[in-house]
């Protein structure tokens, strides 16, 4: 695996769950408050770290005491610190977050009074003992040296670029860099309607060129090659999008790190930033999994019998159809921790709309899992949450 060194911001995040965003001069509550380290190329390591890189931080730090909470988190990643430059004045970089419960999305108000890393100090650090170099675009008054300097002493180190946001002068450092990733903030900014249109614009043969776009998905262009475009993985339910860019960034630069080619670089960092729009956080994400297998279609399913069907935890759950919908339960019946299938087949009754245990008779409301009548009456069976989309495939919710 490879050393990594990520040149950018480490800021302190204060993030409040809240049911919707504010508006203006609206007072809500907050269901959740708590307290982590952020910036993207810090998010970026740390999933790095998690895909098996070695990874260090080029940052700056106040001598606050929220600074020893970042540095404390920082090394809670696993993220070397060696390379921070510390100042006596000035206060932690501190973004305040809303994220909203219902979509997942998020509204940031960032708070900065605290310079970036000197040319000078990074000058200082043995670059040559790592692997690939990240940079955030940002801080531009130093940015072009320390990557003309990186691009003078390294021999065979890729250097990555994220461009989030236009900022004066930074298109100057494009050419000296290996790859490059724009947001769709950038392109709109400048633009453009789409990646490609972005992508098309620039004369840049010789790096790897990559556009995201959210629900668009992404577009990239390699090396002396053609624009190619991966498609954005359908969501069941959007959870945090708090991170999600910085998680594809890292799924780029771990692709690439082993030497795959960009357009299989740009698919596997697709994946993985859905995974991480899936769960709260960035822990864990690399052993999150967004392809789930459907339980079965809706056209396989009738009134008039029941469907047994099995899910990829090693449940069995039975599956019919009731009025417009599905009904989906545990294969368990409460009399006696028995399948409802155990003897022989789930028979239904259409005109009571009841279905009946094959063991000892028990008959069970479709609509609500009661049981109306036998060994267990009143007792319910485990009703399981389903989603069915569009195309019919019904999916554990």
């Amino acid at each position: 695996m490879a050393r990594i060194l990520g040149i950018g911001n480490a800021v302190l995040d204060v993030i409040l769950n809240v049911d919707h965003h504010p508006k203006e001069n609206q007072e809500i509550r907050a269901s959740d408050k708590h307290v982590a380290t952020g910036g993207n190329v810090n998010n970026s390591l740390y999933i790095l770290n998690q895909l098996g890189h070695n990874t260090a931080i080029c940052s700056t730090v106040a001598a606050d005491s929220e600074a020893k909470m970042l540095l404390n988190d920082l090394k809670d990643r696993n993220i070397n610190t060696e390379h921070i430059q510390k100042f006596i004045k000035g206060r932690t970089p501190t973004s305040y977050i809303n994220l909203n419960n219902a979509n997942g999305s998020r509204t940031i108000v960032h708070y900065r009074d605290l310079p970036e890393v000197s040319f000078d100090f990074f000058a200082k650090i043995e670059i040559e003992e790592y692997d690939w170099l990240h940079f955030e675009g940002r801080n531009m008054e130093q940015l072009p040296g320390m990557i003309n300097i990186a691009k003078t002493f390294l021999t065979h180190q890729p250097i990555s670029l994220e461009v989030e946001k236009p900022r004066p002068g930074i298109e100057a450092v494009f050419e000296s860099v290996n790859l490059i990733i724009f947001s769709h903030h950038y392109a709109t900014a400048k633009g453009f309607k789409d990646g490609n249109s972005l992508l098309e614009s620039l004369d840049l043969p010789n790096v790897n060129l990559v556009c995201t776009w959210g629900e668009q998905g992404a577009w990239y262009k390699p090396i002396n090659g053609d624009i190619g475009h991966i498609a954005a993985i359908k969501l069941h339910k959007v959870i945090d999008t708090l991170g999600a860019g910085d998680t594809f960034n890292a799924g780029v630069i771990h692709a690439l790190a082993e030497k795959q080619p960009l357009d299989s670089a740009v698919s596997f960092a697709n994946t993985l930033a859905a995974q991480k729009c899936q769960q709260h956080g960035l822990d864990n994400v690399q052993d999150s999994t967004i392809e789930r297998k459907p339980l079965a279609n809706y056209k396989q399913l009738s009134q008039a019998k029941t469907t047994v069907v099995e899910s990829d935890d090693g449940r069995s759950l039975i599956l019919v159809r009731f009025e417009d919908g599905v009904r989906c339960y545990l294969n368990n019946c409460p009399h006696q921790d028995v399948p409802l299938n155990e003897a022989y087949k789930v028979d239904i009754n259409p005109f009571e709309k009841t279905m009946k245990c094959s063991v000892h008779d028990a008959f069970f409301n479709i609509e609500d899992g009661l049981c109306v009548e036998g060994p267990c009456w009143d007792e319910s069976l485990q009703m399981v949450d389903v989603e069915v989309e569009e195309n019919g495939d019904i999916f554990l919710a």
